[in-house]
């Protein structure tokens, strides 16, 4: 559903452990007073839980009338359907019971207006809404999405009963997918939008045939011309589709303002802090690919931005359109444009946004910027309850704003704590009360006031209603239009302009609005209704103040391409200023479809003037063969920067031609102050067979590389030339690298060029220390060759027990590395305890077939009294008590281990155990202690001569004598001449059957403390 992160409750748990005690709390932390069972109790939900100045939130609806809410809508009555979704994401719950009759659809009702829903009905229920992350309530439509399909429910009676089911799309994603079809707009031009993240991968007719844009483009993520995450657009009758964006990652829903602009969130990557928020400019590129071959933005490029969080969308790459705010580590959902005024004035056409991993609603005020937007943050509402995880905002009738809330110590359904909870929350001015509101769409009159409400199911029955009238509706429409609020007058012009014979007078005017928004939205209706005249109306106003309108004027003309379009278009490029991102890609999006055709008409308008630095911009981002000569004389000017050097280059990447090889190539025979690097960036990019036939280019190379081996640049010539001959340098390159992903991209280079023998020869001469070194740096290494050639290690009888377990460890941090692992368990290839080992690296795969495999396998192992014990699937889902947990530990573990100074130093300390190991890996080394023996902590069984045995692990040999570390802490030094025999152990030298002796519950509460272990500080606990 929302972020692919596991947070089960540690983050609870740390705040609770470093408060200071009850009585001293400040007054304003009551909640973090409350026990953790009384903090999620929906009556002290409202105690975590603080507002921006002027607004108030209220509880509308909790468990047990709902749970789970994904998402929700607002009809015209006020009341809240509900996306309540138990068996999504089950396979990875299952400690989850299903719910057999599959998920539903409810409608939540407040039936005397004082903010609190108290009546409930199921409107729809079924296993087809399993997967359902979206609804729109619109008249008599429900349109819901619900991966891999998308269903609309026609209720023709007004009953709450549909009479009809009909599928819309198929194939999106699997149906378990929360990076796929997300919720359905309406927008004020009469369309649908909606959009999938990166898994939604196709579109397919409900007969399962490929679904294709209005220009023939089938819609599939595969580079042509799309990728990953998109948005779309179509009619409301799901005909004429466009993608209007893509290369997202996982965005979650599209929000559609009176002007027709588009804005939604996007979801990083896990862990890399950079979720974002998107002006959506039609048909742009937003980067989270590479949009040439589809790499990823980890891999190395030309002009790598220096910050992950830009890097992670190839913000440096022409042709990615910018980001509108970026917003760090989180897991953004619902959103929406507020176009009420019961809120606060500085919320008032901004966005209001919904941020499930930071617990909080925000709004995104913007303002323009050039051709652009800039916007801040603002926090709208915010809980200390860390399992308050906003999944949706709407607006109901009233105006005031509903907060979907999932309600879980986790973020989405990824090993979800709780199934059986869930809130809505509604945010209104402090005295206000909730209002249901009543129109008359008979009338134009009534109508044209609904049309003014900011709910979009009332939005929609207006705006169909006044369609429908036609001429009888142009006087009360055109009252609304000569309003003073410009989104009113928005919503009049679109129906305005559909009437026959008095829409292109309403247009025009609206092209000389004072208000800059209505002059863009003009353009877009022109658009819309009118393209054969739209040439026209560009050469009117390409020379607008109005940058926005200039930018919509140069997007409008992607889809044209004639010579009149391309004199307009270079017009317009003519007046960037070189300070703009978008505009210039505004540009750019505009030219791509006819890039040879609109550069050719700017370069003839520019003549000789073309080293400008607006004009070099012109030249680094329109993807064309005619600017590649431009490119090389740019960077052949003496006087280029280096950041502009690299800027050059990666433009390379993203132009063609037959020539472009020889055009490269005059940059190795010029003089230039940066001469090293001109050659060292132009070998990266030349093509292979082009260097084979080119004697003088090849002796450059034989001349540069060795100047440069091992570094990232070389790197780059020998997989760019495909230098099979450097197999030795590149392992050198691995083995003494210090950067991480150097390392990783010389040892997958160098299993790409075939050199797997260089890696089994080279670890044969090594001794065990250094086996486990060199393999502890080969286990990072995500490729399916080098993981084959560690499984092939880790079965050789002839490796020590200890480097076998190294190994096995080493292939468990790896996606490939952990697939091989069961392939290798089911194939019984595996001995002994490392066989558990194996299970417990599979627990970590994000693969459900493998995680379930790794679990099977040790579920039958662990026993109680008899009774088996929970797989550690089920038991990281369960809740323990940290006092009692230590209470265990002391009577136990303390023996053996020490926390915060306390206890015995035999096994591991374990004072910062809470921030090594997740629940599961602590679970596993409770209950399966032998297949996860520390290095350094492997026992030996010490056979004296006198026929005695001491057990232990051994802190220290020399020549002539070994020191022993036995159980209770102490050490032993024992002289050689002593010793009869030493056996490795193959067991672990703490308890076997500790799990069995202290059953269950005791077991839960044992790791909740473990996992609380975060300082060496003392810590305090309730």
């Amino acid at each position: 559903m929302l972020k692919l992160r596991l947070f089960l409750c540690l983050g609870i748990l740390s705040i609770f452990a470093c408060q200071p005690e009850s009585s001293k709390l400040p007054q304003e932390n009551k909640f973090l007073q409350l026990s953790e069972s009384e903090q999620r109790l929906p009556e002290n939900a409202l105690s975590a839980m603080k507002t921006i100045d002027g607004l108030r939130v209220q509880l509308f609806a909790s468990e047990p009338m709902l749970i789970n809410p994904t998402n929700m809508a607002i009809d015209h009555k006020g009341r809240v359907w509900v996306c309540e979704v138990n068996n999504y994401r089950l396979s990875k719950n299952i400690s989850i019971p299903k719910r057999e009759e599959g998920d539903r659809i409810l409608i939540l009702e407040d039936t005397n207006g004082d903010g609190k829903a108290d009546k409930q009905k199921v409107f729809y229920q079924g296993k087809d809404l399993n997967n359902m992350l979206g609804i729109a309530v619109l008249g008599k439509r429900v349109v819901v999405s619900a991966s891999p399909l998308v269903l609309e429910f026609t209720d023709e009676n007004g009953d709450d009963v549909p009479e009809r089911k009909d599928t819309i799309f198929t194939g999106v994603g699997g149906e378990d997918s929360d990076h796929a079809i997300h919720a359905f707009s309406f927008g004020m031009d009469g369309r649908f939008y909606f959009n999938f993240g990166n898994n939604g991968n196709q579109l397919l007719d409900k007969n399962g045939k490929p679904v294709k844009d209005k220009w023939g483009n089938e819609i599939i993520n595969n580079g042509k011309p799309h990728r990953q995450g998109m948005v779309f657009r179509c009619e409301p009758d799901f005909t004429n589709l466009e993608v209007v964006g893509h290369n997202f990652r996982n965005n979650y829903e599209v929000a559609i303002d009176a002007f027709g602009s588009m804005w939604q969130s996007d979801n990083d990557d896990d862990g890399n802090e950079g979720t974002r928020i998107n002006f959506v400019m039609e048909y742009g590129n937003y980067g989270y690919q590479d949009q040439v071959t589809g790499a990823s933005w980890q891999t190395r490029r030309v002009g790598l931005e220096k910050e992950i969080p830009q890097r992670h969308w190839h913000l440096n790459d022409p042709g990615v359109v910018p980001n509108l705010i970026q917003t760090g580590a989180g897991s953004p959902t619902g959103i929406l444009v507020y176009e009420g005024d019961l809120l606060p004035e500085k919320f008032q056409g901004q966005m209001i946004h919904a941020e499930a991993l930071q617990n909080v609603i925000r709004a995104y005020p913007v303002q323009k910027d050039g051709a652009g937007y800039k916007g801040e943050i603002v926090e709208v509402l915010k809980s200390q309850d860390q399992w308050f995880r906003p999944s949706d905002v709407c607006v109901a009738p009233d105006g005031s704003v509903l907060v979907a809330d999932w309600y879980d110590a986790g973020v989405g359904g990824h090993f979800m704590k709780d199934a059986q909870r869930g809130r809505i929350y509604r945010l209104a001015p402090q005295t206000n009360t909730y209002k249901m509101l009543k129109f008359d769409l008979n009338t134009a009159e009534g109508s044209v006031e609904a049309l003014q409400n900011p709910n979009q199911d009332i939005q929609y029955q207006a705006w169909m209603k006044l369609r429908e009238m036609g001429t009888k509706a142009e006087s009360a429409l055109n009252k609304l239009w000569q309003s003073k609020n410009p989104r009113h007058r928005a919503r009049a012009l679109w129906i305005l302009a559909q009437i026959p014979g008095k829409g292109k007078k309403y247009v025009e005017t609206a092209l000389e609005d004072k208000n800059e928004d209505i002059q863009i939205m003009a353009l877009r209706i022109i658009r819309r209704w009118d393209e054969k005249n739209l040439l026209n109306y560009i050469s009117q106003i390409k020379n607008s103040p109005n940058w926005g309108l200039k930018r919509e004027a140069a997007l409008a003309l992607r889809h044209q391409g004639t010579p009149q379009a391309a004199e307009l278009w270079a017009d317009l490029a003519l007046q960037h200023t070189g300070k703009d991102r978008w505009y210039l890609e505004a540009l750019g999006i505009g030219a791509d479809l006819h890039a040879d055709l609109y550069f050719k008409a700017w370069k003839e308008k520019i003549g000789k003037n073309w080293k400008t630095t607006a004009a070099r911009d012109i030249v680094w981002r329109i993807h064309t063969q005619e600017s590649i000569p431009m490119l090389v004389d740019l960077i052949a000017d003496p006087k280029i920067g280096k950041e502009d050097l690299t800027r050059y280059f990666r433009a390379f990447h993203f132009k063609s031609a037959p020539d472009k090889d020889e055009q490269l190539a005059r940059l190795l025979e010029i003089k230039h102050p940066q001469l090293r690097d001109i050659r060292v960036y132009t070998l990266g990019a030349l093509g292979a067979e082009y260097v084979k036939g080119n004697a003088a280019i090849r002796s450059q190379l034989t001349e540069i590389l060795p100047s440069i081996q091992g570094t990232a640049e070389w790197l780059s010539i020998v997989q760019n030339l495909e230098l099979k001959d450097q197999q030795k340098a590149l392992l050198a390159m691995f083995l003494k690298s210090e950067n991480v992903d150097l390392q990783q991209e010389a040892a997958v280079t160098l299993v790409r060029f075939g050199g797997q023998d260089l890696l089994r020869n080279h670890y044969q001469s090594l001794d065990e220390t250094a086996k486990i070194e060199f393999t502890a740096r080969l286990g990072r290494v995500n490729n399916k060759a080098v993981v084959q050639i560690l499984g092939q290690w880790a079965e050789d009888a002839q490796g020590s027990e200890a480097l076998r377990r190294h190994l096995v460890e080493c292939m468990g941090k790896t996606w490939d590395g952990q697939h091989y692992l069961q392939t290798l368990l089911e194939e019984k290839k595996l001995r002994g305890e490392i066989q558990t080992l194996a299970a417990i690296q599979m627990l970590n795969c994000w693969d459900d077939p493998v995680r379930q495999a790794g679990s099977d396998f040790l579920s039958k192992s662990g026993s109680q009294n008899g009774k088996p014990l929970p797989p550690i699937e089920q038991l990281v889902n369960r809740e323990g008590n940290i006092v009692a947990g230590k209470a265990v530990f002391e009577k136990y573990c303390q023996t053996c281990h020490r926390v915060n100074q306390k206890g015995t130093e035999f096994g591991p300390d374990l004072s910062q155990i809470g921030k090594k190991l997740p629940k599961s890996a602590l679970y596993a080394a409770i209950m399966f202690p032998s297949a996860g023996i520390n290095f350094g902590f492997e026992g030996y069984a010490i056979n004296l001569k006198n026929n005695s045995t001491l057990r232990g692990y051994i802190l220290s040999e020399t020549e002539t004598t070994l020191t022993l570390k036995m159980m209770g802490g102490a050490s032993k030094e024992i002289q050689k001449t002593e010793i009869a025999s030493k056996e490795t152990l193959d067991k672990s030298l703490m308890t076997e059957g500790l799990a069995p002796i202290i059953g269950e519950k005791d077991l839960i509460n044992l790791v909740e403390y473990l996992a609380s272990l975060k300082d060496k500080e003392v810590i305090t606990m309730k």
